[in-house]
């Protein structure tokens, strides 16, 4: 096991030995989404499609910690890898909120599997200086992980010890309370160890959130091997319901959210970010913060 590595479990085996305090009602969430992914490819054939569903489970064990889960089940695999045809996987980790209120410092600590194939210590910091300005910052320390089968003996299962990479990036969000708007700019060094930035316009909705963004980023090949360092797009996202929060023990829901993404020229290398949250969204802010969309009385 080489230093990085070791690194991790003992981040890890701090966080699980940490003291959990009981809560009068703790609560488990049971939910399940899905996923649509499409890629155009030319003119004789338009696009590849994949769906899958997206079965998790969220553990809130009181005082802002959380053990969270997601599996990837391929409902359709039209033009993608074999690889996707199997069961996956897709997150596993524990996490804690930090609040210092009164100092308007809020923080999340999330150790294990993650969305898009890494694994590691994610840590964000959240500061609203005031009504409609509010920076932030993320640091994570992540390798490559796959685990997924299909019942025809296939498997995928590895831990890559030469794969870390830190990514770090930071930025501010700026909230048009009269227009409920939203401007958001980040920028640093990405998941795949490139750098870029990205500007971003939402305009909420009561219940529907709807951006346009551009990137900067490090040359990169499109979908089609064209050269580019431009992209852009949009993204909607739909909050399902029940849209308030359940107070019973065990709650059965569909997922919180629907999100669609159209990036204008996509490639799977520049300026990504893993997600920790199995339901996290550009609508709701990755930790509960009073600020913007924090706001908001959803789950």
């Amino acid at each position: 096991m080489n230093h990085k590595k070791l690194h991790f479990v003992l981040l890890l085996f701090l966080l699980a030995i940490s003291p959990i305090r009981a809560q009068e009602k703790q609560q488990v969430e049971l939910f399940c989404g899905a996923e649509l992914n499409f890629a155009e490819i030319n003119f004789a054939r338009l696009y590849n499609v994949l769906i899958n569903l997206t079965p998790g489970v969220k553990y809130h064990m009181g005082h802002n910690w959380m053990l969270s889960s997601q599996v990837v089940i391929p409902i359709v695999n039209d033009g993608y890898d074999d690889r996707y045809n199997m069961i996956r996987l897709n997150m596993l980790n524990i996490s804690k909120e930090v609040h210092f209120t009164q100092a308007r410092q809020y923080l999340k600590f999330t150790a294990g599997l993650f969305g898009m194939e890494r694994y590691g210590l994610d840590v964000r910091w959240m500061f609203p200086i005031n009504s409609w300005l509010m920076v932030n910052s993320r640091v994570g320390v992540t390798g490559g992980w796959v685990l997924g089968f299909d019942f025809d003996g296939n498997y995928e299962r590895k831990f890559n010890d030469d794969d870390w990479s830190v990514m770090a990036i930071g930025g501010a969000n700026f909230w048009l309370a009269p227009w409920v708007t939203e401007f958001r700019l980040l920028g640093g060094r990405f998941m795949n160890k490139d750098y870029g930035v990205e500007g971003e316009v939402l305009r909420h909705f009561k219940h529907v959130t709807v951006s346009l963004f551009g990137q900067y980023h490090e040359n990169a090949l499109n979908i089609v091997g064209k050269p580019h360092r431009f992209s852009g797009g949009f993204r909607v996202v739909i909050m399902l319901p029940p849209y308030k929060k359940s107070d019973k023990t065990v709650v059965f829901r569909p997922a919180s959210n629907f999100r669609f993404t159209n990036n204008a020229q996509a490639d799977e290398f520049s300026v990504k970010r893993y997600m920790t949250d199995p339901e996290e969204n550009e609508r709701t802010q990755p930790i509960h913060v009073p600020w913007g969309t924090g706001n908001f009385n959803e789950r």
